[in-house]
């Protein structure tokens, strides 16, 4: 039992005397001309600290590299804003696993509290691992630059964007170095030519339309089509998808569509839901092609100007026509003539000739006479609701189903028939007044 206590003391002993012990490279940062040193170091209370410890240590060998940026490269010479440098930055930094190909793991120590690692990587294996994804990078980039400025020549300017954003793409983790290369007898920076097609694929478009000012009705569509005609240099631009859009009043129009042959996209307004004097359609470049796009370079193009067009939408004083009919079912006697003033204020031109409406309102209500509620003074609860419902009279489709159900309003008990239903058409109206414009707002005729 003895032997096994002093076998142990000594082991433990051993320890401490090990941990105390910590190698130079841990208190005294090393140096070396043919390596590249990397130190890293974590808590070993955090999670997988030993994973974040070498991950310090590469970022350490990392940092010393892109550090040594050449006078002539991409970072050092592109005339960008601050955030558009700084997603650059970042970029080469997230690839960092591809420019410290080689690091290897030459110590490890572990203190009482911290873990620390001891990295090292070949100068002359990285030069000779840089130099071959250079060139990849270089070639790769130049294919792309290629590729996009023969689809922007054939104004085939969604893909020429994607074919410069993918070029970017792959040059990105080598952005520090200094990536041009010969071509035609002149000396191009591969990421300079290919940020600077980017970002001025749309540079200099135009849209324009075929009409400045259109006429309609509301709640209507608007018979003749709105063509808007994209442009760059004065040369049509096909295969673009344009968008159009109520920016003021509001209504629906047909959906974007791409320009054809002659650059031109037509769109319709199917329906106009705002009763605004004045309203406007905008027709723009629909973005929807950035989704195509790596994802970090769709913000490189929010700060261009995109090209756009707008149109007047006039509205004449004509309405729809309705005939309102008064159903069977009617015990609220005499508020079609409150619904009327509604009807007609917000939607319609009522009319006395069923068979020349554009539309049938047809209106119903029922009151139904429940509790009686004692007080002070006892007060009947009276249950109404009200239903208007409205028809395409040329073809019976129903447009609108518009009800207000079991309102209840609370009439005096020595109130007479008349006086009852007058309270009760008064608390329905509110309702009605509140609700059915808005509703009418959104029938399609």
């Amino acid at each position: 039992m003895k032997k096994r206590i002093l076998f142990l003391m000594l082991v433990i002993t051993s320890i401490m005397n090990a941990t105390a012990q910590a190698p130079k490279w841990v208190t005294e940062r090393p140096t070396s001309e043919k390596e590249y040193i990397g130190i890293g170091v974590a808590n070993i209370s955090d999670d997988d600290y030993m994973q974040t410890a070498s991950q310090n240590a590469l970022a350490d060998i990392a940092s010393q590299i892109a550090t040594k940026v050449e006078n002539e490269s991409f970072m050092h010479t592109i005339d960008v804003d601050g955030k558009s440098r700084q997603l650059f930055e970042d970029k080469i930094l997230n690839k960092v696993a591809a420019w410290i190909e080689g690091a290897k793991l030459k110590d490890s120590y572990q203190s009482d509290e911290k873990y620390y690692v001891y990295y090292t990587l070949d100068k002359k294996e990285h030069k000779k691992n840089s130099d071959a994804r250079r060139s990849q990078a270089i070639e790769k980039g130049l294919d792309h630059l290629n590729k996009g400025r023969a689809a922007e020549e054939a104004m085939n300017l969604s893909q020429a964007l994607l074919l410069y954003g993918k070029g970017l793409e792959a040059v990105e983790p080598w952005l520090f170095m200094n990536l041009s290369t010969t071509q035609g007898g002149r000396t191009i920076d591969i990421p300079t030519e290919l940020y600077n097609a980017y970002i001025n694929v749309f540079s200099g478009m135009a849209i324009t339309t075929n009409t400045t000012n259109v006429e309609g009705e509301s709640f209507k569509a608007i018979r003749l089509p709105i063509a808007g005609c994209l442009s760059r240099g004065g040369v049509v631009v096909p295969n673009v998808k344009l968008n159009a859009k109520f920016v003021k009043g509001s209504g629906e129009v047909t959906p974007s569509i791409e320009t054809d042959y002659n650059g031109t996209a037509e769109f319709y307004i199917t329906n106009i839901t705002s009763k605004e004097p004045i309203q406007e359609v905008r027709i723009t470049i629909d973005e929807s092609f950035t989704e195509a796009l790596p994802q970090s370079y769709k913000q490189l193009l929010q700060n261009q100007t995109w090209p756009q067009a707008k149109v007047t939408v006039t509205l004449t004083r004509s309405a729809t026509t309705a005939f309102l009919y008064l159903n069977e079912q009617n015990d609220l006697e005499g508020i079609e003539r409150h619904a009327g003033k509604i009807l007609a204020n917000n939607h319609f031109t009522l009319t006395e000739d069923p068979d020349a409406a554009e539309c049938f309102i047809d209106l119903s209500t029922t009151m139904e006479l429940g509790e009686t509620v004692k007080g002070k003074y006892d007060l009947n609860a009276c249950y109404c609701t009200i239903v208007i419902k409205i028809y395409n009279n040329s073809n019976q489709q129903l447009l609108l189903d518009y009800s207000e159900n079991r309102v209840k309003v609370l009439v005096p008990t020595n109130k007479s028939a008349e006086e009852t239903i007058s309270m009760c058409i008064n608390e329905v109206m509110k309702r009605v007044k509140r609700n059915l414009p808005n509703k009418m707002k959104k029938m399609n005729m």
